[in-house]
């Protein structure tokens, strides 16, 4: 995995010009990873940025290219000049704008604590919707293991292995599965993201033991956890992989689809809707729905699907927003 200098965009780079990955933007200062270690930079006001829909600044994840500014060795800073193109990115709806959390992953961990707090599945499918439609591999992990009997895992742990999702079971208590997972990401980009209090900052606290990363117990008052992780960073491991800690979420809207795409982001319902009766069929409330008829057969398990039903009915609701928006458009034009 090469983090530092390689080749830019033709005609961007000269000699004096580094590539890099950002660790961590705050306030207008930027963590940047090259060959030589980390660099503190700034950004100019005007990138260069693959076309003018790419964010303004760049996120965690980013390549970018930067021109040394001052200073040497762990001194150094630095001017970020370019944002590279991505060749992924987990984004999601924040008060109607498009939010990109971090940028260039191989793998998205999506942490589910089995208890303390409640196990939330309907998170838990988002965020594998959210990987699906990103290109971008997802395992899931059921942390805090320790705290239930193995048994009560395995129907969960099997409903998602059938759809071809990988899952291992760990403990930052015992150590369960902790292995298991460095290997898994080992040489990779990977995001951890679930609900607050799942574990996130332990997890990777324990995978790479010396980061000083703030983690706090589940409220007592309301059974969340509290935000300790505030912002996204990257953290660099010895085992070869950056890992990104990310705030807890309670919920994720998916950046906007059409109601007819979230039914790709399922993958076990690709094999029966070709049989569907409507080509476009959206498996709700459509008649003749091999979909609808697998869920009521049990071979489509019922928890996945209804996920996928509160997901295209927030996905329609902003479909209708935008039409109408772009009606009213047309009309003052």
């Amino acid at each position: 995995m090469n983090h530092g200098v390689g080749p830019g965009a033709p005609g961007k780079e000269s000699m004096s010009t580094h590539r890099g990955t950002v660790l961590r933007a705050q306030s207008g200062r930027y963590a940047v990873l090259d060959d030589s270690g980390v660099v503190g930079c700034r950004a100019r006001r005007r990138l260069d940025r693959p076309d003018d829909r790419f964010p303004e600044y760049p996120v965690p994840g980013d390549q970018v290219g930067w021109r040394l500014h001052s200073g040497a060795g762990r001194h150094r800073e630095g001017l970020i000049e370019t944002v590279y193109p991505r060749r992924s990115e987990i984004a999601r709806s924040r008060f109607g704008s498009r939010h990109v959390v971090v940028a260039n992953l191989d793998r998205l961990v999506v942490v589910v604590a089995v208890r303390d707090p409640t196990l939330d599945r309907g998170l838990l499918d988002r965020l594998l919707a959210a990987a699906e439609s990103n290109g971008i591999e997802a395992l899931i992990c059921f942390h805090k293991a320790d705290l239930v009997d193995p048994l009560e895992l395995d129907p969960l742990r099997r409903i998602y292995e059938s759809v071809g999702y990988p899952v291992v079971l760990t403990s930052a208590e015992t150590g369960q599965g902790i292995d298991a997972l460095r290997e898994t990401l080992r040489g990779r980009t990977s995001a951890f993201m679930g609900a607050s209090g799942a574990g996130k900052s332990r997890l990777i606290s324990v995978l790479q033991p010396g980061l000083e990363l703030r983690f706090g117990p589940v409220s007592e008052k309301t059974g969340q956890g509290r935000h300790t992780t505030t912002r996204v960073d990257l953290h660099r491991t010895e085992f070869g992989a950056l890992l990104a800690d990310t705030p807890g979420v309670r919920d994720f809207a998916l950046w906007r689809l059409a109601p007819e795409e979230l039914r790709d982001l399922f993958p076990e319902f690709r094999e029966a809707q070709q049989r569907c009766h409507f080509a476009r069929c959206t498996h709700v409330p459509e008649p003749r729905c091999a979909v609808q008829e697998a869920v009521a057969a049990g071979s489509i398990e019922a928890g996945r699907y209804r996920s996928y039903r509160a997901i295209l009915d927030e996905v329609r609701q902003v479909d209708t927003l935008d039409r109408e928006g772009r009606s009213r458009r047309g009309n003052k034009a």
